[in-house]
């Protein structure tokens, strides 16, 4: 049944087809939510470069078991930004999609499971930068959201995409709540908000990250890519809609959002 509804996963990304519900019974534990997710990484032989965070929803996370989760992030769908320049992005007509503002790092060196336990402050000195970044949220089954936390894990985490904006400097003399972010979506101000919005910002998200894949036998690698989690929440986007996320005192990405076209 794994491999079945991976199949199915894949397929709809692949063809950028809009699914109407889970393509099987929706998970209801983690260990079966990742199970698919990996199937579905294995299945589509995408290079991987990276992984996000994010928070499993409130009402989830007893029942879950936990209060984060993790999805692969992968070279075709990593973009970087440059300064004046939109950075054409694609989501699923039809399907679910959102932008979101995050805090990318770029890791100086592997984190395996030999650099365990993992705490916000051991974790510190495997950061080589961070960066502001946005998270391209995007599913073609409509109702990902309200399918709930192990749905989005099993379908790549919910994920369609990153992109990694400008270098955030002297983030490590700042306060988390000095990292501010602001959303902008077709010239209104949708969202505020800054890195102490993300539970032990950044660095707790790749704490957690590290734990997370050490304990499933992967290894986080130098030159990988981490989204460490929403600032300013998740925001509906569509082809045709154009975004702005703002990093105060280090720069901006704009985002022009297109349609997925099937392959």
């Amino acid at each position: 049944m794994i491999s079945e509804i991976a199949s199915r996963l894949l397929e709809a990304r692949r063809k950028a087809t809009p699914l109407h519900d889970f393509p099987g019974p929706v998970p209801t534990d983690l260990e079966t939510a990742y199970a698919i997710q990996d199937e579905v990484r294995r299945q589509s032989g995408r290079a991987l470069v990276g992984w996000k965070v994010a928070m499993i929803q409130p009402r989830l996370r007893q029942q879950l078991g936990g209060e984060r989760l993790a999805g692969p992030l992968f070279a075709d769908t990593l973009w970087t930004a440059a300064p004046g320049k939109p950075v054409e992005v694609a989501v699923f007509e039809g399907g679910e999609a959102a932008l979101e503002a995050e805090f990318v790092i770029r890791l100086g060196r592997d984190l395996s499971a030999a650099d365990g336990p993992f705490t916000p402050e051991s974790v510190a000195d495997a950061v080589a930068s961070l960066h502001g970044g946005a998270e391209i949220a995007a599913s073609p089954i409509a109702p990902i959201i309200s399918l709930g936390s192990a749905a989005m894990i099993a379908d790549l985490a919910f994920n369609g995409g990153a992109v990694v904006g400008p270098e955030i400097p002297d983030w490590r003399s700042q306060r988390l709540d000095e990292l501010a972010t602001r959303m902008t979506i077709d010239g209104e101000v949708v969202g505020e908000g800054d890195a102490a919005n993300v539970p032990g910002g950044p660095l707790g998200a790749l704490a957690f990250l590290a734990a997370h894949l050490t304990g499933r036998g992967e290894t986080l690698r130098k030159g990988q890519v981490v989204l460490t989690g929403a600032t300013t929440g998740m925001h509906a986007i569509t082809p045709g809609r154009r975004g702005l996320v703002e990093f105060h005192g280090a720069g901006a990405i704009e985002v022009s959002v297109g349609a997925v076209e099937p392959a």
